[in-house]
């Protein structure tokens, strides 16, 4: 074992082989740097065995090449004194490369499916929002009125159409008062005399006759709040009869002289009746707000 190892180590090198016969044939390193195109630190190293300085053994091996035909000799020997080239790594780095980038295209999958979920349900939300939205422009303000106010109304046009019949009650019972009496006067009367006071109660009761009727000249309108909406009306001499949000389940009845400006936030969930009539107001655009006269124009 000792014998052959000290063989290997008597037999010159490829550097050695090179540099033993460029001597032999007497010639310099200058006279070589032109054909090999390499310098003289680099044939210095080749004849040196000092490869790893001289780039891959590709390389090398072809500087030998070049080298030998210089000298008119077989590079064959020459290259088999070569050390044998390293390796080649294993590919667990690759492998494991592999499988980040795997790992880096699968997140990046999760990530845009997380993304396109995340933006279905933002403008899902957005969409229900708007179409939920009462389009009530300058009148927002005024949304938070509570129902008292048209509650307080009611109360008032109530009281006073109390007070009204009230006033007219006695005023009837004194008219009954004189129609009955008026018989027994007259019975007392000259005929002549009778018929002049008679007079003035026909002519009472003939202006009576011809008065307008002021009942006939009202209008009722009904409201069924199917959900929350905002409400406004005004009757035929300017008065506003109604004002504010009402909620769901809400029956609203005012009254008032015709023809009714009335303004709805949302038509579409309030039932209207004029004068016990039902009123179709399903023709006007939703998500607008209602504007319109009752009664409608034919």
């Amino acid at each position: 074992m000792t014998e052959e190892t000290t063989q290997q180590s008597d037999e010159p090198s490829a550097g050695q082989l090179l540099k033993a016969h460029r001597e032999q044939a007497n010639i310099s390193l200058e006279s070589l740097t032109g054909p090999l195109k390499l310098s003289i630190s680099q044939l210095q190293r080749l004849e040196s065995d000092e490869y790893q300085t001289l780039g891959p053994i590709t390389f090398v091996k072809g500087y030998i090449k070049n080298y030998c035909r210089e000298l008119n000799i077989d590079s064959a020997p020459i290259l088999a004194k070569l050390p044998a080239p390293p390796e080649p790594t294993k590919p667990a780095n690759m492998q494991s490369f592999s499988r980040r980038t795997e790992k880096e295209a699968h997140d990046s999958r999760l990530m845009l499916v997380s993304y396109i979920i995340l933006a279905i349900v933002i403008g899902s939300s957005a969409m229900w929002f708007w179409q939920n939205a009462t389009p009530i422009d300058e009148q927002t303000s005024s949304i938070n009125i509570e129902n008292s106010i048209l509650d307080n109304q009611q109360n008032n046009n109530t009281l006073n159409n109390e007070s009204q019949s009230s006033a007219q009650l006695p005023a009837t019972q004194a008219a009954d008062n004189t129609l009955t009496e008026t018989p027994t006067r007259v019975e007392q009367m000259p005929l002549s005399e009778a018929v002049n006071a008679t007079a003035p109660i026909a002519a009472n009761t003939q202006a009576a006759a011809n008065e307008p009727d002021t009942q006939s000249n009202t209008s009722t309108i009904t409201m069924v709040f199917n959900d929350e909406s905002w409400v406004e009306i005004h009757d035929g001499e300017g008065e506003r009869i109604a004002f504010g949000v009402k909620k769901a389940g809400y029956n609203m009845t005012v009254s008032g002289t015709p023809p009714f400006s009335v303004v709805l936030g949302k038509h579409d969930v309030v039932s209207v009746s004029l004068n016990g009539e039902p009123v179709d107001i399903s023709g006007f655009p939703k998500n607008r707000l209602a504007k319109f006269k009752l009664p409608l124009a034919e």
